[in-house]
């Protein structure tokens, strides 16, 4: 059976330090689907994950500036939500375990196939595909449909649709994790928004039909870095 190629591509983090190999993997994954943007360090990787969004990433452990676990430690505790592979050399069973307490989902020991590495990242973007069609995100007290757009607090409930859905979807998925404005800009108008600054607007506008309904609004501007769907003990 041919496989079925995704709507669009599937973007991928991938962070190695080895050049040979990250333009290998790029060389056979590109033709298959994946946009892949390269990281060479822990904190590359970090900056990059904050800007930009991505649909899974890879990781090596062993990387110039620190170790892969660590990265993948602080890319969860950032928000960041989606499947992450781990790459290295150490197969033990032990280092396995490690990989995965640190928060990814699957473990790849090298040498490894690109055809198989290919394979697992289409299969876990599958499975998020699956989950983000029925499924509700929940943050704060708040559970967001993102089938329906129904976003419901208690008795309450409210429906979003258009810029107000989109935004909203990518700050509760990411909570606590904050969410750059050039990345909500980027979702909303595909690197062509106005030049009157409308993502204030929404946001404003977004922020009032919360309160009408629920008589708050858990979204924090955060100075300087973009937004976050509910407070953190940094923000009061």
């Amino acid at each position: 059976m041919a496989e079925i190629s995704p709507r669009r591509p599937i973007r991928l983090l991938l962070v190695e330090d080895d050049f040979d190999v990250s333009a290998g993997l790029a060389d056979y994954l590109v033709p298959h689907g994946v946009s892949v943007e390269f990281s060479y360090s822990v904190r590359s990787a970090l900056a990059l994950a904050l800007e930009r969004e991505f649909d899974v990433a890879v990781l090596d452990i062993e990387l110039p500036d620190g170790d892969g676990r660590d990265l993948c430690r602080s890319l969860r505790s950032s928000g960041f939500n989606k499947p992450i592979i781990m790459l290295t050399a150490r197969a033990s069973l032990d280092d396995k375990l490690a990989g995965f307490d640190a928060g990814a989902v699957d473990y790849m020991v090298k040498p490894f196939a690109p055809a198989e590495l290919k394979a697992r990242i289409f299969a876990l973007h599958r499975q998020v595909e699956l989950r983000s069609s029925q499924a509700s995100v929940e943050a704060c007290g708040f559970s967001f449909s993102l089938q329906t757009g129904v976003l419901r607090h208690g008795p309450e409930q409210l429906v979003l649709a258009g810029a107000a859905f989109e935004i909203l979807k990518i700050l509760i998925a990411r909570s606590p994790g904050i969410v750059r404005r050039s990345e909500i800009e980027e979702l909303l108008w595909q690197g062509d928004a106005p030049a009157s600054d409308p993502l204030r607007m929404h946001i404003y506008e977004l922020r009032k039909l919360l309160t009408a309904t629920f008589g708050q609004q858990p979204i924090v501007t955060v100075r300087g870095a973009g937004y976050r769907f509910g407070a953190t003990d940094a923000d009061l």
